[in-house]
């Protein structure tokens, strides 16, 4: 049921809330946490390579967090480091054959899931929702920022 709030932000903090906690449900089926469950979405779902540092700024994970994650994942053998030429100290996470096998398990279901959500939404709906979002997250950003510079609270 909807509550009325006083404010558009409020609706909108609700759905967001909402949809955390549906992925939070579905991750603790799982047996992992939600912060290793990104890594793993990231890692299996997304293309491109990926070093720990993206990671953090992708999902607003802290560094120490994605290091144990990771360090975890190279003890399994589920993953390794590789050095990025030209940098000094970046390195691409990668997966080995037993680490992609296992997050493709993890991963699977959601990603279907999701797939299917997406087919009940057309691609003119999505990239209004998609926008939109962005627009406000990016005001309520630049907006939040401005206040604080200005010392209100």
């Amino acid at each position: 049921m909807y509550q009325k709030f006083k404010a558009p932000s409020g609706l909108i903090n609700r759905q967001a809330k909402e949809l955390v906690g549906i992925y939070r449900d579905a991750v603790k089926r799982l047996g992992i946490s939600n912060s290793e469950f990104w890594i793993w979405y990231t890692l299996v779902a997304t293309d491109g390579d990926h070093t720990q540092q993206d990671i953090c700024s992708t999902w607003s994970l802290p560094k120490q967090t994605v290091n144990t994650i990771i360090t975890r994942l190279r003890l399994k053998k589920h993953a390794y480091l590789e050095a990025v030429p030209g940098t000094r100290n970046h390195k691409v996470i990668r997966l080995t054959d037993a680490g992609r096998a296992y997050g493709e398990s993890l991963i699977l279901p959601i990603t279907q899931a999701e797939n299917k959500a997406f087919e009940r939404i057309s691609p003119e709906e999505l990239d209004m929702a998609t926008r939109i979002l962005d627009k406000y997250i990016e005001t309520v950003q630049g907006e939040l920022d401005a206040a604080s510079k200005k010392g209100t609270h």
